[in-house]
């Protein structure tokens, strides 16, 4: 079976670290159109964040702004240091970042007052797809797709649609 993180890790290992840092925040920056994180982002302007995966390694340090990040050369006011996987996960919303943390996976070094703002801002957002289409389609595309998207999952019916993800002795809902 094909190992996606080692696969990743070489690839990262090869490509240039600031075309891979520019790329990963110009993808950010996309992510996050529409989205009122991207906003809030504000509260943060000109402080830098650094982010190492010591697995790989490979650092990259950004400058947030509001509506985003940039890729920057200069020092850091917080660093979060991680594996590769603990990052892939956090970014999935598979792991909690306290429990990684308190596990000594994942370290904040520098302005914690910093980077604990940025992890109650990420702690709080919920990706608004709707949001992002209107964002980044013209009027009319923005409609239809977003139309498309509500039929594919209704509302209320995106977390814990799948009857393994339900919790044990809950039935499921009457229609």
């Amino acid at each position: 079976m094909l190992d996606t993180h080692a696969v990743l890790r070489h690839a990262l290992r090869l490509a240039p670290v600031t075309a891979q840092a520019q790329l990963l925040a110009l993808a950010i920056n996309q992510l996050l159109r529409g989205q009122v994180i991207a906003e809030r982002l504000g509260e943060l302007t000109g402080k830098r964040i650094a982010l190492r995966v010591d697995d790989v390694p490979l650092a990259f340090t950004f400058e947030l702004r509001a509506g985003g990040l940039r890729h920057s050369v200069q020092a850091p006011h917080v660093t979060i240091r991680g594996a590769l996987v603990d990052f892939v996960d956090l970014a999935r919303r598979r792991v909690d970042p306290d429990a990684l943390f308190f596990q000594r996976r994942l370290g904040v070094e520098g302005e914690t007052e910093t980077g604990l703002h940025l992890k109650n801002l990420l702690d709080g957002w919920d990706y608004d797809l709707p949001a992002h289409v209107r964002a980044v389609l013209p009027g009319p595309l923005a409609s239809l797709t977003v139309h498309a998207l509500s039929r594919l999952h209704p509302a209320g019916n995106r977390r814990n649609s799948h009857p393994a993800a339900r919790r044990p002795g809950t039935a499921l809902p009457r229609r």
